[in-house]
């Protein structure tokens, strides 16, 4: 006799229901419910009916894949790719662009709300990509081998490690796919093979990491587990025709989630690429971070500028600056400009890109952003009136947010690329004497749940 479902679980896997979606989950999921049991589907959107089959039901909620939509949403719409929903790069291709905008906004601001109750600061439209699509410009595939055993470019699958075959992104900016793709058919003239932690540990080849700029050159980076890829020199000729402006091989024998090793040596070409964003130009190194759409990179500089505002009686601090995205504009208005950064190559950008501009105003240390807010307080530094940070996904550290109570900078702009930690660190500014007044999202990652946002805050009066 059939199981029945209980009263806590009202499903059992393998059930074939009808089911009413009501909401937006992280990753690819529409949210159904079957009173306050949450069953998570791929590919829904709210205010769709649909049949699902069961693929899971645990004691807090289940899992189901889509059968059939039985009643279609108006922000319905055509894919372009045709992995979506088996790779797992893509989450909203089935949804109306202007709807994935108002769901951005509407996501951040569910989440400050629920964290600030009544005193919640206004999170505004999204502001769009230029394009829908194209817009990454850092392309990163595994190796794989496909069917035919040869090798291919391979994208997790949605919510798994295995890897799936793709010959298409239209997310991604057609110079770097096409690079990508043009790098994997030359690499099949090497006699190595991908490696696979669990069947071929000891092959060569892991992955091809291309980032390109709206300047026309192009980062290419092969990572392997050995140093060295034999027989590559031979191909420099032709993967420069490809279009890459330089590359390199980065050394990466560590654990399967971990893209890039700690070494990276230019093997052929120029040793930088370089990007030019509201009036600066940027050096940027294979392995230095830069924002993956650089067209929203410039909105996100003049939205900084516009809150920001320095002067010439102004000392800004950009914290957590990488090659000075923030700090090289802000510097062309302000007195002084100081940006702190952890990683040693992207300071090396940075100072370069200052000397470049004719920005003698703008410099930059290698360090911890609480050791240089000390540094600041003990009078090392001057005291900053205004401060941009874009801290990474964890967010800010208690000691950061003290140092700031400390030094009481007239204004905050803030960026973010997760909205749980930043709703928890403007909880905490707000604690310490710094009012948020507005909240922008940015779409860094169309067709993606993922949202960028800036905070603008102002010191309390």
């Amino acid at each position: 006799m059939a199981r029945r479902p209980s009263r806590d679980i009202p499903i059992l896997r393998g059930d074939q229901i009808t089911v009413s979606v009501d909401g937006l989950g992280d990753g690819p999921d529409g949210l159904a419910r079957i009173d306050d049991y949450v069953i998570f589907v791929p590919g829904v959107l709210p205010g769709e009916r649909a049949t699902i089959e069961v693929t899971s039901a645990a004691r807090k909620f289940g899992r189901g894949n889509l059968v059939a939509i039985q009643q279609e949403s108006a922000d319905r719409t055509d894919a372009r790719c045709p992995h979506f929903l088996v790779c797992g790069g893509c989450h909203r291709q089935h949804q109306d662009y202007q709807a994935q905008l108002r769901s951005k906004q509407e996501r951040l601001q569910r989440g400050i709300d629920w964290a600030f109750g009544t005193a919640a600061p206004e999170v505004l439209p999204t502001i769009p990509a230029a394009s829908p699509y194209g817009e990454r410009h850092k392309v990163a595939v595994q190796l794989m081998h496909d069917h035919r055993g040869r090798l291919a470019a391979g994208l997790h699958k949605a919510r798994s490690p295995d890897l799936t075959a793709v010959h298409d992104c239209p997310a991604s900016d057609p110079l770097a796919w096409d690079l990508v793709q043009a790098t994997i058919e030359l690499l099949r003239k090497l006699p190595h093979r991908a490696w696979d932690p669990w069947f071929s540990p000891k092959e060569l080849l892991r992955s091809v990491l291309v980032r390109t700029t709206t300047t026309g050159e192009a980062h290419l980076v092969l990572v392997a587990t050995q140093p060295r890829i034999d027989g590559l020199e031979t191909l420099f000729a032709d993967l420069h025709k490809a279009g890459a402006s330089s590359i390199s091989v980065n050394h990466n024998d560590g654990e399967p989630g971990r893209l890039l090793g700690r070494t990276t040596e230019l093997v052929s070409g120029r040793p930088v690429v370089h990007e030019h964003l509201a009036g600066i130009n940027y050096r940027i190194s294979p392995s230095s971070f830069f924002q993956t759409s650089p067209r929203m990179a410039e909105q996100l500089i003049f939205q900084v500028l516009e809150w920001l505002q320095p002067s010439e009686r102004d000392d800004v601090a950009d914290l957590y600056c990488g090659v000075g995205l923030l700090t090289l504009p802000l510097a062309r208005s302000a007195r002084s400009a100081h940006g702190i950064e952890l990683h040693g190559m992207a300071v090396d950008d940075a100072r370069a890109s200052a000397k470049a501009n004719n920005l003698s105003n703008a410099t930059f240390r290698c360090g911890q952003v609480d050791e240089w807010l000390q540094d600041c307080r003990r009078g090392q530094f001057p005291r900053p009136h205004l401060v941009a940070m874009d801290p990474p996904r964890s967010g800010l550290t208690p000691s950061v947010i003290q140092e700031l109570a400390e030094l009481r900078p007239r204004k905050l702009a803030y960026v973010s690329c997760e909205p749980q930690s930043l709703q928890r660190d403007l909880l905490a500014l707000r604690a310490v004497g710094f009012r948020t007044t507005k909240v922008v999202p940015f779409d860094m990652f169309p067709q993606t749940c993922h949202v960028e946002s800036l905070a603008c805050l102002e010191l309390a009066k």
